[in-house]
């Protein structure tokens, strides 16, 4: 075993609650999946109503889209079992364990494309440093626990939120900086 596989097994080991976990942790854990999970996108729908939210309701849409087929290829080059298939020490906690591939983490990808394209729409402004700070602090807090919770409920390891991550964190900042690029040239009439 390679020396990073043995380190993603003791992580897991270390993370994940057990058979006998219960209290407010496993509960904050299996909040932060649900929050992170697929149906969560339907809190987003109003906003692609309004016209002044419309633009960045669609394109962060296109960004999670994205990243979904991103992750759904993925997972079909690499079929990596997950720990709760292929350890039997781990079980899925809660919820039935899933049955597609482990790497990499979906839950993980979508978070932090959500947290990086909105990080990135909210930007920095100095008059509100504390305000901005805080809202994308905030953003990249979530995205870390509902990561976090996947390998805590014994469904992912380590290494399929970390990677899951930096690909939605790249695709949410990409799809956002792609998308104010090409609203500013349309303003001021192309090129």
């Amino acid at each position: 075993m390679s020396a990073m596989a043995s380190l993603d097994l003791r992580v897991l080991h270390w993370l994940y609650a057990g058979p006998t976990a219960a209290g407010a942790w496993l509960w904050t854990m299996v909040a932060l999946t649900v929050v992170g999970s697929g149906w969560s996108l339907l809190a987003i729908v109003p906003f692609a109503w309004p016209s002044r939210t419309r633009r960045v309701t669609f394109r962060l849409l296109g960004a999670l889209v994205a990243t979904a087929v991103v992750v759904f290829a993925l997972k079909a080059l690499v079929g990596r079992a997950r720990p709760c298939a292929s350890l039997g020490d781990v079980h899925a906690l809660v919820f039935r364990a899933p049955t597609d591939p482990s790497f990499p983490s979906g839950h993980a990808a979508g978070a932090f494309a959500f947290a990086a394209f909105l990080a990135f729409e909210v930007g920095w402004h100095p008059r509100q440093r504390l305000r901005s700070a805080l809202v994308v602090g905030g953003l990249f807090v979530v995205a870390a626990g509902i990561a976090l919770s996947r390998v805590v409920l014994g469904v992912h390891f380590p290494s399929d939120v970390t990677a899951g991550a930096a690909i939605g964190a790249i695709i949410g900042f990409a799809t956002s900086r792609l998308g104010a690029e090409t609203e500013t040239k349309s303003e001021y009439g192309g090129a």
